[in-house]
């Protein structure tokens, strides 16, 4: 029997909603909250299929907490702990936390067990939920589809996807017509999600998931897509860089807005790219880039 992971998290009410996104986006399965009256402070429940990753979560809560005190230049009081329970004791109840969520003007993302009826134009999205970043309801995630959008043309073009996670970005650039996509991530969890994923939605063929850093690639590619954390899109500039094709394109998200002037000037110094376009959503920021030509 399945059991289920509950993360207990008491802190203050400010800072509610990033949390309640960074949980989801690290593949929270359902999510409540709980105001507690006539106090400044909010309750959390953020439930997750049990994997033996316990403390994987809370140790990336905790990173996240710290980036988010450095920006504030205050600290973040908070306690966490964590419970188990059987499925049965949880039952269908938490499934009423993932609903269809349109996104951009093409997607439609919804849970396997969602019946959904899909305007005309709109593209379906099955994604199951698991300890995998991209369940597409965050921000960053809807900022890179969007972006994604924008880029991608059909029956072209290469993409790279950088800590593919569920593989929710992949899937869409292969649904938008890329010819061969690669999504790599460093987590074992992340790569069967996706490719579970892939295949579930019908783009196994085109969409390749390996394990691994980007280093190890060897191939350039016509759009690179990175949606993780400043930190590590610091760490992976120039590879980031190096894999990318003449005129090609580079999607940066995971940025909050306090941090975009530095990623900006970040990736900029290499004086290989341009900065094209910029968009943001509450307090999180995508970043689009074109590769500058050869010089002949």
């Amino acid at each position: 029997m399945k059991q289920w992971m509950v993360l207990h998290v008491l802190l203050p009410r400010e800072f509610e909603e990033a949390v309640s996104n960074f949980l989801v986006e690290q593949g929270a399965s359902g999510l409540e909250e709980e105001e507690i009256e006539e106090s400044e402070e909010t309750k959390l429940k953020a439930y997750f299929l049990r994997t033996g990753r316990k403390h994987r979560v809370i140790w990336v809560l905790k990173g996240y907490l710290r980036s988010l005190e450095k920006i504030m230049s205050k600290k973040i009081p908070c306690q966490m702990s964590t419970t188990l329970i059987p499925e049965q004791d949880w039952g269908e109840n938490w499934k009423k936390y993932f609903k269809p969520v349109p996104i951009g003007s093409k997607f439609v993302v919804f849970p396997p067990w969602e019946r959904v009826r899909l305007k005309k134009g709109r593209i379906p999205i099955e994604i199951t939920p698991g300890m995998a970043f991209g369940t597409g309801t965050h921000a960053t995630t809807q900022l890179c589809i969007e972006a994604l959008e924008r880029r991608v043309k059909k029956n072209r073009g290469a993409v790279l996807d950088v800590g593919t996670g569920s593989g929710i970005l992949a899937i869409v650039a292969a649904k938008l017509g890329a010819q061969e996509v690669l999504g790599i991530d460093i987590d074992q969890v992340a790569v069967e999600v996706a490719r579970e994923n892939a295949e579930r939605n019908g783009v196994k063929g085109r969409v390749r998931i390996r394990k691994g850093g980007v280093g190890r690639i060897q191939k350039k590619f016509d759009l690179v897509l990175a949606n993780v954390d400043f930190k590590g899109l610091k760490r992976l500039r120039k590879p980031l860089l190096r894999h990318l094709n003449d005129k090609g394109f580079l999607i940066l998200s995971g940025i909050l807005r306090e941090e975009e002037d530095k990623a900006c000037r970040l990736y900029l110094e290499s004086k290989a790219i341009r900065l094209i376009e910029v968009d943001h959503e509450g307090e999180w920021v995508s970043l689009t880039f074109k590769k500058n030509g050869a010089r002949r």
